[in-house]
Formats: C-alpha cells, sequence, structure tokens
C-alpha cells in the first residue's frame, strides 16, 4: 500500500516558514524588555509579562487546536494558527497600549500553539517513512527563529522592536498563503500515528497510556531544565569564570545556533538510527557535555556541546512517543502542552537555585538535571518496550 500524503512540497515550505515565525515569537520579548519598560513606563518585571502571557496562550492554543481540528480538518486548523501568529504579532508591534500589547502576545500564543502541535503531528503522519527526518527540519526552523529574531533586534536597537514582530507577522502570512498545500483530512488524530500514518487503530488501554505518557512528560521537563537552565545563565556564568561580555553572549548565541546544527544533523541520523536510541544517546551526550563545566577552561566549548546534544531531545522524543501507540487523538497534544508548562516553570526553579547557592552552582545544578534527563529517557526506553511487548500477543491474536 502506498503511503499516504498528506502535505505537498509547498505546503512543507509553509509549515516550516510559519515555524521559524513560532521560535521568533519564543525569542523576541527579551531584547524588546528595555523598550517596553520606557515606552510603557514599566517595570522591569512587569515589561517581561510580555513572554509570560503568551506562554499561557500556546499552552491554550495547543489544546484548544485539537477541537478545532476534530471538527474543521488539517488546513483550516494550521491556517487559523499561522493566522492567529501574525494578527497576534502585528499587534504588539503596533500596540499603543501594554494591555493592548498583552492581548496581543496572547493571541500569537494561541496560533504558536497551534502551529507546534499540529505541524509536528502532521509532519510525523503526512510525510511516511521520510516523517522522523522532515520533524527535525521543521523543528530546525523552530531553533533557527530563535536565532534571528535576537540578531535582528540587535540590528534594530531595543527601540526598533517593532519592526522585529512585524517580521514574524510576515513570516507566519508568507506560511499561510502556502497552507492549500495540506490535506483537509485525514486529521493526525484520525491516523495511527505508531504506522506513520499508514491507518486507524484503536486507542490503547488507559493504565498503560498514562504511564508511558507520564515517562515522556518527565523527560521533557528535565530536558527543557536543561535548556532554559543554560540559555538563561551561561552569560553570568562565563562573566564570573572571568570571560568579556562579549564573549559571554557570543558563547549564549553559539549555543542556540548549536541546537539547531544538532537537529539537522538528527535529520540525517535518524534516517538510520531509532528516534528511541538517538534520544537516549543525545541525553548521555548531554551529561558528557555538561560534566566538562566544571573544567573552566572548556567550559565554552562544552556548552556549545551541550547545545548540540539538546537539539535532537525534543523532535525525536516526539517522534518516537508517536511510534508507542499510546499518542493517538489528543494525548500527543496533551503532552506537549504539559511540556509547555514545564520551559515556562524551570527557569523560575533554576534561577531560585542558582540564587540560593551562588553562580558558582551552576556545572552542578545542569549536571543534576542533565543526569536526570538521561535517566527520565532510558525509562521511557524501558516501560514503552515493555508495554510494547506487553500490547503483542494481543495484536497478533487478531490479525490471523
Amino acid at each position: 500500500m502506498p503511503e499516504r500524503s498528506l502535505i505537498t512540497r509547498a505546503g512543507s515550505i509553509g509549515c516550516c516558514t510559519a515555524m521559524v515565525a513560532a521560535g521568533a515569537l519564543l525569542s523576541a520579548y527579551g531584547p524588546a524588555i528595555p523598550a517596553f519598560q520606557e515606552h510603557f513606563d514599566l517595570a522591569e518585571a512587569a515589561a517581561g509579562a510580555g513572554l509570560g502571557v503568551q506562554s499561557v496562550g500556546a499552552v491554550a492554543g495547543v489544546l484548544l487546536a485539537q477541537t478545532v481540528l476534530r471538527l474543521r480538518g488539517n488546513r483550516f486548523t494550521v491556517g487559523v494558527s499561522m493566522a492567529l501568529m501574525g494578527v497576534g504579532a502585528l499587534a504588539v508591534a503596533a500596540a499603543p497600549t501594554w494591555p493592548l500589547l498583552l492581548l496581543g502576545a496572547v493571541v500569537a500564543g494561541l496560533g504558536l500553539g497551534g502551529c507546534d502541535s499540529l505541524i509536528t503531528q502532521l509532519f510525523i503522519v503526512g510525510h511516511g517513512s521520510r516523517g522522523p527526518t522532515m520533524v527535525n527540519i521543521a523543528h530546525a526552523c523552530f531553533g533557527l527563529g530563535t536565532v534571528a529574531a535576537p540578531l535582528s533586534a540587535a540590528g534594530t536597537g531595543p527601540a526598533g522592536y517593532g519592526f522585529v514582530f512585524l517580521g514574524i507577522a510576515v513570516l507566519a502570512f508568507a506560511g499561510l498563503a502556502m497552507v492549500g498545500g495540506l490535506v483537509p483530512r485525514p486529521t493526525p488524530a484520525e491516523v495511527d500515528m505508531s504506522t506513520g500514518g499508514g491507518g486507524t487503530g484503536a486507542a490503547p488501554t488507559v493504565g498503560p497510556a498514562l504511564a508511558v505518557l507520564g515517562s515522556f512528560v518527565a523527560l521533557y521537563l528535565m530536558h527543557f531544565g536543561v535548556q532554559s537552565g543554560i540559555g538563561s545563565w551561561e552569560p553570568t556564568f562565563l562573566l564570573d569564570l572571568g570571560h568579556p561580555a562579549s564573549v559571554a553572549a557570543l558563547a549564549t548565541s553559539g549555543f542556540w545556533l548549536a541546537m539547531v546544527l544538532g537537529r539537522f544533523v538528527a535529520a540525517m541520523l535518524v534516517r538510520v538510527v531509532r528516534p528511541s536510541l538517538l534520544v537516549v544517546g543525545s541525553c548521555a551526550g548531554l551529561v558528557a557535555a555538561t560534566a566538562l563545566t566544571f573544567h573552566p577552561p572548556a567550559a565554552v566549548g562544552a556548552l556549545l556541546l551541550a547545545g548540540l546534544f539538546i537539539g535532537p531531545i525534543f523532535p525525536n522524543g516526539l517522534t518516537w512517543l508517536a511510534t508507542t501507540g499510546h499518542a493517538n487523538g489528543s494525548r500527543f497534544a496533551y503532552v506537549i502542552a504539559a511540556s509547555m508548562v514545564g520551559s515556562a516553570l524551570a527557569p523560575v526553579g533554576f534561577g531560585a537555585a542558582l540564587a540560593a547557592s551562588g553562580t558558582g552552582a551552576f556545572p552542578a545544578a545542569v549536571l543534576i538535571v542533565a543526569a536526570a534527563t538521561l535517566a527520565a529517557s532510558i525509562g521511557t526506553l524501558l516501560l514503552a518496550r515493555e508495554r510494547r511487548e506487553h500490547r503483542r500477543p494481543r495484536e497478533h491474536s487478531g490479525s490471523g
């Protein structure tokens, strides 16, 4: 039976363009905080609320998109998500008051959450055997956006944040223009994702599904803890080691770029390496890289290496989740939503730990969370394998 294709080449390009916009939305608020403070007369804490409310919108967007998807199909739901990103970014760029800017951030977040989850699901089931490769490429495009927005902000200056968000809106609407390349149905919720789009299947029993889904949530919570911890605290750590501010800033940008590179490398490796082994191997490499941060002369290179190993974990973990047979319907979206909550809370917990012990505790803190990520990945591997073996006799008896 030939593989079902749910996405044309133009549709894939449009989705990847939207993923660049989604990544840029995630990183555009930080550089704009000084301008928010000055333009709207805000305290620093209040000026940082833009990203916070956008994150809330993103979680809601992941969950709401599943309801719209069931009712209206792929093309409509992804198109609406792209439109929400574009409209929200325009609102942030042009808002005359702070409440209107926050409203725009929520709208953009709704679109971001919908695009992130739906495009990932569609790429897994819509590209057949090329799905794992395409998921890595889509999330590498997301990573490019997270790098591009701060670089653009550096060029325009904080006061030019409106141009950055305007550019994000243009990218979102460019993706929307190509949304016709998506087949309306079947939706990922109507396809057995464990077969890569090859058919439909009944949902597995609730108990095993919850155990496997819970293990993936734990993996992502730990993974985001390392990612956000390094991304937020690497500059301070390197400054305390005596590096110039320019080196600290460049090294932090290099960390994010290394994540993008890791995803492009994974796009090639996943053709010959199972996603589960790629995730566990990346987690093991992450532990080794973070251990090197205890040696100050190696710190910059170690953190670049950490970015390289972090990159493949999220997209390949989602592909792995899809192959377990426990992520059909809306369950896949629930894992992404829970992970987004974790990514919002992780920097707070990491910052509190370093505030109590000082930035000298950075290597130990990062290594501990990296080791927990590796432990979670191994536990997920064993649990998913156990559940698969448990289901196998029943599946065979029904096919005779």
